[in-house]
């Protein structure tokens, strides 16, 4: 239609509990003749945006896979779960500001991590390109950040065989520890979450924060399970 309304497409659905949907309109809506339309309309651009969202979170998840380290199909297949599951949350938005790459290195130790500022410049030599006249938008670029963006890297050195439950705690575990500690992300949180969680939030301790932030990935079985191979270590 060439005369709609200035509200056309605003009408929303939202997933409720039990799988049902919620179709969200304004009052107006009522007496609206175009409603069919509009809710046609919304219903296209909705179908639109997840289908950008999941393209996305593929590109992202092939790109951490590709340039990360992994030497055993275990870790492989907690890592590809682990990702899909996190970029699949609102929560998820944060990530796309920091690179995760993970890098397994047996040597029988604790996990560790490291957060290392990486500039435009630094990117285009790691990615070979050189050529000013490469057009930048080439490959993913998190937070689309021109200056450039920070990476994160998971060290896992050890993991556990035959226990795919404490393995992707593990991920789990040393992911959510290092987003939770830094104040940066912290920042890019804090917009995402309601009123009530913000004040949880600000008001708790690291380790709190970061057994939050596992639950909202649903990942606190694979927590336990992490807790009860470590404590297995320590007799």
């Amino acid at each position: 239609m060439d005369n709609n309304k200035e509200c056309f497409g605003s009408i929303t659905e939202t997933a409720a509990a039990g799988g049902q949907t919620i179709t969200q309109t304004k009052l107006e809506c009522q007496n609206c003749e175009e409603i069919r339309d509009c809710l046609r309309q919304s219903k296209q651009w909705s179908e639109e945006k997840r289908e950008n969202d999941e393209l996305r979170k593929q590109e992202m998840i092939a790109w951490i896979i590709d340039i990360s380290i992994i030497l055993s199909n275990d870790i492989g297949a907690c890592l590809l779960e682990f990702l899909s599951r996190i970029y699949s949350i609102p929560l998820g938005q944060v990530l796309f500001k920091n690179l995760l790459l993970f890098y397994e290195v047996p040597r029988n130790k604790l996990s560790s991590t490291l957060t290392i500022p990486i500039s435009r410049p630094i990117m285009n030599l790691i990615l070979g390109e050189g050529d000013e006249e490469e057009d930048p938008a080439s490959y993913p670029d998190p937070g689309k950040n021109k200056n450039g963006f920070v990476l994160r890297a998971v060290l896992i050195q050890k993991s556990f065989p035959n226990n795919r439950k404490a393995n992707m705690g593990l991920i789990a575990y040393e992911v959510a520890r290092m987003l939770t500690s830094d104040k940066l992300v912290i920042q890019q949180i804090l917009p995402l979450l309601s009123d009530s969680e913000t004040r949880i939030f600000k008001n708790s301790e690291s380790e709190q924060r970061t057994r939050w932030l596992i639950g909202k990935w649903g990942l606190l079985d694979e927590l336990e399970a992490l807790k009860k191979e470590l404590a297995a270590l320590v007799k």
